[in-house]
């Protein structure tokens, strides 16, 4: 019988993606989504650019994001000082190392929204509707592929595996909640675009994207500040997508026909 320390990887490689997690089960479902998409002509190009661009977007930061992102560590070091005594408002007693897994129940919400949104610019022709539906699933991917990155750097141990709050860089995939991260990118984008957000639409979007958050809590898989950090991270990447003309790079990538293929190239124009 083979050791479960021998199977686990406690190095180069994330637990959020070595299990059943939000990284494989959201953006999946969300993949469905933008696959179609980056297919059409132009399309391929532009999502590269838009991941570039958010990758890099911290170079072009203003003065206010700067202020978001300030305010959005503090907070989130704020709700740190309530890690244990929420932990134990929801799962009293000691750390079992096992938990039952709501992976697929927690991310079915928002992915059911950004389904619903598409589907039925179908069948009304809504093409706004129908480019709303694709930023949400692309916000979606972008804010679990960034909070699986934050996973693998913090590696901080999940509630129900210890009941120290301050597990940092043990190989753990707790910070940030990846299903929180999501959540609130596909709801940022669903509820701010477009000139005229409507309050049914907020009240939509960040009611589902709480509930999701309040989930991760009941469930003992994330301790306060995982989820905090997460809804930060999450409308971040939902204001990115809204905002991405306005503070794209002068760079772009481009798909160039060859003989028998093409060539991805990276062009950079000076402002």
């Amino acid at each position: 019988m083979l050791n479960e320390n021998y199977l686990r990887p406690n190095f180069l490689w994330p637990r959020a993606l070595a299990r059943r997690s939000c990284a494989s089960v959201f953006a999946a479902a969300l993949l469905t989504l933008i696959a179609p998409r980056a297919a059409q002509a132009g399309e391929l190009e532009r999502i590269l650019n838009d991941t570039k661009d958010y990758v890099t977007a911290p170079l072009r930061w203003n003065t206010n994001d700067w202020e978001w992102f300030a305010g959005s560590l503090a907070v989130t070091a704020l709700a740190s000082t309530a890690d244990e005594s929420v932990r134990s408002h929801f799962a009293p007693g000691p750390a079992t190392g096992q938990h039952a897994s709501h992976e697929l129940r927690d991310a079915a919400p928002l992915a059911l929204l950004t389904a619903g949104t598409y589907l039925v610019s179908r069948f009304g022709s809504d093409d706004i509707m129908k480019r709303t539906s694709f930023d949400m699933a692309e916000a979606g991917v972008l804010a679990i592929l960034s909070a699986s990155a934050f996973k693998y750097i913090a590696g901080r141990t999940r509630p129900f595996e210890t009941t120290q709050s301050n597990q940092w860089f043990k190989s753990g995939d707790g910070f940030p909640s990846g299903h929180t991260s999501a959540a609130f990118a596909v709801a940022t984008v669903f509820a701010e675009q477009g000139p005229n957000p409507t309050l049914a639409r907020r009240a939509l979007a960040y009611g589902l994207a709480g509930a999701t958050a309040y989930a991760r809590l009941d469930g003992n898989s994330h301790w306060l500040s995982d989820v905090v950090g997460g809804a930060a991270l999450g409308i971040a990447t939902g204001r990115f997508m809204l905002h991405r003309q306005s503070k794209a790079s002068a760079s772009q990538f481009n798909l160039v026909p060859t003989d028998g293929g093409a060539m991805l190239t990276w062009t950079m124009q000076p402002r």
